[in-house]
């Protein structure tokens, strides 16, 4: 039987997410409701309150609780290669079409000039500058 079998899954929405001053990304725990930072779930499968009580290796500004709760993530995905890109995807333009990109004239498949290039350099190096 595998950790799966009898788990109650959620689907993380963007505002179950919450960023801490550092950058660090938590979620609530969805049994004890205390912290459970990404790193934590990962690498030891507790959320801060669980390991506030039970590690003493792991320094966390947060209250011990008697939590029972064994977290993951799970990343899953569907191949589809004839949806087209909402709104929502992350890079999602203005609605403006490719035909009048800087872009023009490089073969598809064949890569971008790097943006840190110099100037008509177009990202290639010359063998004499190596």
């Amino acid at each position: 039987m595998s950790r799966s079998d009898e788990a109650a899954y959620t689907e993380l929405e963007p505002d179950a997410w919450h960023q801490n001053d550092e950058g660090n990304y938590s979620i609530d725990c969805p049994e004890c409701g205390s912290e459970a930072t990404l790193m934590n779930v990962v690498k030891h499968g507790r959320c801060n309150g669980y390991l506030s009580k039970h590690s003493e290796d792991v320094e966390l500004d947060t209250q011990p609780m008697d939590c029972t709760a064994k977290l993951w993530f799970e990343l899953g995905y569907v191949s589809d290669p004839d949806e087209s890109m909402t709104d929502d995807a992350v890079g999602a333009d203005d609605g403006e079409t490719d035909s009048g990109s800087d872009d023009e004239g490089i073969e598809s498949g064949a890569g971008v000039p790097a943006s840190d290039s110099p100037a008509g350099a177009e990202g290639t190096v010359d063998d004499d500058q190596q």
